[in-house]
C-alpha cells in the first residue's frame, strides 16, 4: 500500500507542476516583466532546490517521510497559488516554495519506494508522465480562465497534502534528533555517493539543451510549432515510459555498466544533431538520447540505494540536489548560442560523454 500512496503523491504534485511551465512563461511576461526574470525565477527554483534536497533527506532519515512529504506537497501548491499576485516578491517567492516543496516531497518519496531498480523505475516513469501528458491541460486551461488557472492547477498537489501524510513512519533511527544535528548529517556525502550520482548529473545535463534549443534547431530545419511540440513529446515519452524496464535491467545487470552505456546514449543523442538535414532524422537522434536517460535514471538511484544503506533519505535528496547541478551546468552552453548554436549542443553532449570513465573507475 505504501508504494500506491507514495505514487499517488508524486503524481499529483508532479501535474501541478508540469502544467504551469508551459503557461508560467506567458504569464510573467503579459504581466509586463522582461523574458530575463523568466530567467531569474528559474535559478532561484533550481539553487534553492539544490540546497534543500539534502536537507530533506537528512529530515526524512531523522523524522521519517510521513512528517516531511506534507510539507513538500503544500510547497507545489502554494508555488501555483503565489504568482496568482503578480509582484515580483510573490512571483520570487513561488519559486522559492516550489525548490523547498522539492526538497521535502521527493527524498521521502524516493526512500519509500527504494526496495529494487525495478520499483524505482517504475516510480520515476509514472511520476514523469505528467511531464508528457499535463502541458496541455496548463495551455488549456490557462486560455479558457487566464491566471485562474494557476488556482486550478493548484488542487492536485493540495489534495496530495493529506494523503502524503499517510506515508509508513519508517526511519533509519528511534533516538531523537536535534534539528541543528539534522543540518550536520545532511552535509554528510562520500566520494561514493557522487560517483553513483553522476548519470544523473550527467543526464540532467543535456535537459536544458533538450528543452531550450532543439525548437530552435527543428524549426531551423522546416518544423512548424505544432511538430516541435510533437517531437518534444515523443521524446519525452521515450524517455519516460522506458524506466520501468530498464529499472528491472538495473535489478538483473550491473547499474554501472547500464547507468555508462545510458550516458553515451544521451551523449549521441545531442552531439549528433547539429549535422542532422531533416526532422526525422532528429527524432531518431532523440529517441536514442531518451533511451540513455532512461537507462541513466534508475540504474543510478539503484546505485544511490545500494551505497546509502540505512541513510537511504540522505542518500536519495544528494542524489536530486546532484541531478539539480547537472541542470545548472547544463544551462551554461546556452550562453554560446548567440555566437554558435552548435557549440551549445557539442559542450551539452560532452559532460555525459565526460562523466563515463569516472563512472566506470573501481572505487579504491
Amino acid at each position: 500500500m505504501r508504494p500506491l500512496i507514495a505514487h499517488v503523491v508524486g503524481i499529483a504534485c508532479a501535474v501541478s507542476l508540469t502544467s504551469v511551465l508551459p503557461i508560467l512563461p506567458l504569464y510573467v511576461v503579459d504581466a509586463g516583466y522582461p523574458r530575463s526574470f523568466v530567467g531569474v525565477m528559474n535559478l532561484v527554483h533550481n539553487v534553492t532546490q539544490l540546497l534543500a534536497r539534502p536537507v530533506g533527506g537528512a529530515l526524512t532519515d531523522a523524522y521519517g517521510p510521513r512528517r516531511l512529504a506534507p510539507l513538500g506537497a503544500l510547497g507545489y501548491a502554494l508555488s501555483d497559488l503565489l504568482v496568482l499576485v503578480p509582484h515580483p516578491g510573490t512571483l520570487l517567492a513561488s519559486r522559492v516554495s516550489l525548490g523547498l516543496g522539492m526538497g521535502a516531497l521527493w527524498p521521502p518519496l524516493l526512500s519509500t519506494v527504494a526496495d529494487s531498480g525495478r520499483s524505482l523505475g517504475v516510480f520515476n516513469a509514472v511520476t514523469q508522465l505528467p511531464m508528457v501528458l499535463a502541458p496541455p491541460l496548463g495551455g488549456y486551461l490557462y486560455r479558457s480562465v487566464g491566471p485562474w488557472a494557476f488556482a486550478v492547477l493548484a488542487l492536485p498537489a493540495l489534495l496530495a497534502v493529506p494523503l502524503a501524510g499517510s506515508l509508513p513512519d519508517v526511519r533509519t533511527s528511534r533516538e531523537k534528533v536535534s534539528p541543528l544535528e539534522v543540518l550536520k548529517r545532511s552535509l554528510e556525502v562520500d566520494r561514493e555517493l557522487f560517483r553513483a550520482s553522476l548519470p544523473a548529473f550527467a543526464t540532467a545535463a543535456v535537459q536544458p539543451t533538450i528543452e531550450s534549443f532543439v525548437p530552435l534547431l527543428l524549426k531551423k530545419l522546416g518544423a512548424d510549432p505544432a511538430q516541435i511540440g510533437l517531437v518534444l513529446a515523443i521524446r519525452n515519452a521515450v524517455a519516460v515510459t522506458l524506466q520501468a524496464p530498464c529499472g528491472w535491467l538495473a535489478d538483473r545487470y550491473s547499474p554501472t555498466v547500464l547507468a555508462a552505456l545510458g550516458c553515451v546514449l544521451a551523449a549521441l543523442g545531442v552531439l549528433v544533431l547539429p549535422f542532422v538535414e531533416s526532422v526525422p532524422v532528429a527524432v531518431v537522434l532523440l529517441c536514442v538520447g531518451g533511451v540513455g536517460y532512461s537507462l541513466a535514471q534508475p540504474s543510478s538511484l539503484k546505485l544511490v540505494a545500494e551505497v546509502s544503506g540505512e541513510r537511504r533519505g540522505l542518500g536519495m535528496g544528494w542524489w536530486g540536489s546532484i541531478m539539480s547541478l547537472g541542470r545548472l551546468t547544463g544551462s551554461l552552453p546556452g550562453l554560446l548560442a548567440d555566437v554558435s548554436l552548435s557549440a551549445v549542443f557539442y559542450i551539452s553532449g560532452a559532460i555525459p560523454l565526460a562523466s563515463v570513465l569516472p563512472l566506470l573507475r573501481r572505487p579504491r
